[in-house]
């Protein structure tokens, strides 16, 4: 029996593998080089591509003769050139799912994180700073009013999160579900613009397109309310991070909770890793020990999926595509 040959662009935890390597038909192969001319080298002859964040463009992919699959390990798909996949009917897989809570809680973290401003109040007490205690207040969250822009399989986990704080919950999304909005007793929208100005935090789970880029602006961010702490944990350029950093120069946003870049990592000098009213973190907030573990596991099953024919339309990225082009 011809084996199926699966390239690992990096490695997964181990459940995943264990998955593949469960099965006497698959040959994995780890990348010992994830540049574009050592994935080009690497491709000749793989059925499937298991990839964390390497960088997958046209002009490597089109060097996979063999290819059946693409699996991500994550949802965010921008590293990859799905538009050349899907012209060619692969498929896209995405590890729908497998971290959503895990970043639900990272937003949630941000958010009383800069709401008490714990970076100064711990700067103050290290610095021996004690009597400025009384310069501190908090930002209650019992009480205010949250716009989650994307109400998709983290925002519908970040909502509930946010009501048992006592918040007045806002969703806004271009497809909504209402019925599920209502269940969780929040108010649902599908323009986000008209409600920036009541918003006391807003929190951004969409994915990037060149609909979303810059989703935003100046403008948006000139219309929310003074004060209000803005948390980016979808894709950094959904984010203009030049008018992020200025409203926070000028006090109109109170704090910014920045979990992904426009450049990962991001250059020297860039306006929101030194500010003092940032909290931030290196895209990392689905690395949670058991978001890891479900999102390996995922991404090495949708690949024998595939194989097998029996692969979930969740699961596919760019199902929309292929199905158009069927």
């Amino acid at each position: 029996m011809a084996k199926k040959k699966v390239l690992m662009t990096e490695r997964i935890h181990p459940a995943g593998h264990a998955i593949l390597d469960a099965r006497d038909d698959i040959e994995v192969v780890i990348a010992d080089d994830v540049s574009a001319e050592g994935l080009a080298k690497a491709l000749p002859g793989v059925h499937g591509i298991a990839v964390r964040t390497a960088q997958l463009p046209e002009a490597v992919l089109a060097h996979a003769n063999d290819l059946q699959v693409v699996s991500r390990h994550g949802v965010g798909c921008d590293n990859i050139a799905v538009d050349h996949l899907t012209a060619r009917g692969i498929p896209v897989c995405i590890a729908s799912g497998a971290n959503a809570r895990c970043v639900a809680e990272h937003t949630m973290t941000m958010m009383m994180t800069l709401a008490r401003d714990l970076t100064g109040q711990t700067a103050a007490v290290r610095e021996g700073r004690w009597a400025d205690r009384g310069t501190f207040k908090a930002k209650d969250l019992y009480r205010s009013t949250i716009l989650i822009v994307g109400y998709g399989r983290i925002g519908r986990l970040l909502a509930p999160l946010c009501k048992a704080f006592g918040m007045d919950v806002v969703v806004a999304d271009i497809k909504l579900d209402r019925d599920l909005a209502a269940q969780q007793g929040v108010r649902a929208v599908e323009d986000f613009r008209p409600e920036l100005p009541k918003a006391d935090f807003v929190s951004l789970h969409v994915p990037l397109d060149e609909t979303t880029r810059h989703l935003i602006g100046p403008k948006e961010l000139a219309a929310m309310k003074p004060g209000v702490i803005v948390i980016n944990n979808a894709r950094g350029g959904v984010v203009d991070e030049q008018a992020l950093a200025d409203a926070l120069d000028s006090g109109h946003v109170m704090g910014a909770g920045v979990d992904v870049f426009s450049q990962e990592p991001p250059q020297d000098g860039h306006p929101l890793v030194n500010h003092p009213r940032t909290v931030l973190a290196p895209h990392n907030g689905a690395a949670s020990f058991l978001a890891l573990e479900a999102a390996a596991m995922m991404t090495a099953q949708n690949i024998l999926d595939q194989f097998d024919g029996c692969l979930k339309d969740e699961m596919i990225f760019n199902l929309d595509g292929l199905q158009r082009a069927s």
